[in-house]
C-alpha cells in the first residue's frame, strides 16, 4: 500500500508539474520584460474619481462656491496638471444646509458602483485645494518620475514605538531589494531600441525616466491637516481599516499613483515589504490594469507630458493590455495587415503546451493500466 501510495503521488505530482510548465509557457509567451512599476508608470492610466457638488438650501450656488466648482472643474487647464477627478454638480438635489456641499467617491473600476463616499465636506476652496493636491503627494509624483520602483507611504500610528519599529523593518526590506532584485532580462531602453530594429516592442520603455530599483517610504501622521483629505483615499481602501487605527499602515504606491492594501501592524516585517517589492519588479504580465491590484489615488500630475519626446517609434502597435481570454476576441494585424509574428508565436507556444499535456495524459494512462 505504501508503494501505491508513493505511485499516486508522483503521479499526481507529474500532472501538477505538467500543469505548472503549461501555466508557465503561456504566461511566459504574454508577459513582457518591462518591470510592472515601469509598465504601470508608462501605459496603465489613471482611473478618475466622482466628484459630486449638491448646491445648499437655497436650491443654487452662490458667487464664491461658484468660483469653487468653476475651480475644480478647470483644474490643470488653467494653473496646474489635472487632477484624475470628474467633477459633477446635482442640480436636482437639495442640501439640508445653506452651504453647498461636496461628496468624493473612488474611481468605480476600484471598489464598485454601490460604495459610499469617501469624504464629503462644505464646498470651500480650502477643500477643493486639499482634494486635489498635498504636500505627500507631490513628493510621491516626484520620487516616480525620478525612477523610484515606489514609494511606501506610511500613515502613523501615533505610538512612537510601534512607528519606529515598522520603519525599521521597511528600510531593513528595502536594502535587501535594493541589493538583490534585478531588471528583468531583455528590456530595451530608449537609446536601445532604435539598434534592435526587430525586437519586441511590449519590451521598449516609453521614456528616458531612470529604470532602477529603488524604493522610499514617507510618513504622514494621523492628524496633519494638509493630508486631510489624502489620508481618507488610503485609509477606506479596505471596511475594516477603522478597527486598526492604533497600529501603523503602510500603502506601497507606484505607477501614476496607484496604490496596493496596506500592511499594518506585525504585518509590517521585511519578508512582506520584500514579497510586494518582489512583485514591482517582476517581469509585467501586460493584464487588463484594473485585473491587478490596487486602486489608484487622486492625483495632480500630468503623467503623460513627463514622458512626452522620448516615447519610442516602433513598427509593431503596442498590445492591449488583456488576459488570455481576451485573444478570443480578434487575430491581431501588425501595421501592415498581415497577421503579427508575435500574435503567431504566441499560438505556437498554445500549441506546444497542448501538445505537452496530452502526451503526459496519455503517458499517465498507460501506467495506469
Amino acid at each position: 500500500m505504501f508503494v501505491v501510495h508513493l505511485i499516486q503521488r508522483a503521479r499526481f505530482q507529474c500532472r501538477g508539474l505538467v500543469a505548472w510548465i503549461f501555466v508557465g509557457i503561456i504566461a511566459y509567451g504574454f508577459a513582457c520584460q518591462v518591470p510592472v512599476f515601469r509598465f504601470a508608470l508608462e501605459r496603465w492610466e489613471a482611473d478618475s474619481y466622482t466628484l459630486v457638488i449638491v448646491p445648499g438650501s437655497q436650491g443654487e450656488l452662490s458667487a464664491d462656491e461658484e468660483a469653487v466648482a468653476a475651480f475644480l472643474q478647470s483644474r490643470g487647464s488653467a494653473d496646474g496638471p489635472a487632477p484624475n477627478v470628474n467633477v459633477e454638480i446635482d442640480a436636482e438635489t437639495v442640501g439640508e444646509g445653506t452651504r453647498a456641499s461636496m461628496a468624493l467617491s473612488y474611481p468605480l473600476n476600484g471598489v464598485g458602483a454601490d460604495a459610499p463616499p469617501i469624504w464629503h465636506g462644505p464646498l470651500i476652496m480650502e477643500n477643493a485645494r486639499g482634494l486635489v493636491d498635498s504636500p505627500a503627494r507631490r513628493e510621491i509624483v516626484a520620487r516616480l518620475l525620478k525612477g523610484e520602483s515606489a514609494v511606501w507611504v506610511m500613515v502613523e500610528s501615533g505610538d512612537e514605538e510601534k512607528d519606529e519599529a515598522a520603519a525599521t523593518e521597511i528600510e531593513k526590506a528595502f536594502l535587501k531589494a535594493e541589493s538583490e532584485l534585478k531588471i528583468p532580462d531583455g528590456v530595451l531602453t530608449v537609446e536601445e531600441a532604435p539598434e534592435s530594429p526587430d525586437g519586441d516592442s511590449d519590451d521598449v520603455l516609453r521614456s528616458s525616466i531612470p529604470l532602477k530599483i529603488d524604493f522610499s517610504f514617507i510618513r504622514i501622521s494621523r492628524d496633519d491637516p494638509a493630508e486631510a483629505i489624502f489620508r481618507e483615499m488610503l485609509l477606506h481602501m479596505e471596511d475594516d481599516l477603522e478597527d486598526f487605527m492604533n497600529e501603523p499602515m503602510v500603502f506601497p504606491v507606484f505607477g501614476r499613483g496607484r496604490a496596493l492594501e496596506p500592511l499594518i501592524g506585525r504585518g509590517i516585517n521585511s519578508k512582506n515589504v520584500f514579497e510586494h517589492a518582489s512583485y514591482f519588479c517582476g517581469a509585467c504580465s501586460c493584464e487588463i490594469k484594473n485585473q491587478n491590484p490596487g486602486v489608484d489615488l487622486l492625483i495632480a500630475a500630468n503623467w503623460e507630458a513627463a514622458i512626452a519626446g522620448s516615447e519610442v517609434a516602433v513598427e509593431k502597435s503596442l498590445p492591449p493590455l488583456m488576459g488570455i481570454g481576451a485573444l478570443n476576441d480578434g487575430e491581431g494585424t501588425s501595421a501592415d495587415g498581415e497577421t503579427g509574428n508575435s500574435f503567431l508565436s504566441l499560438w505556437l507556444i498554445a500549441g506546444i503546451g497542448m501538445v505537452l499535456v496530452l502526451g503526459s495524459i496519455l503517458i499517465l494512462r498507460k501506467e495506469a493500466r
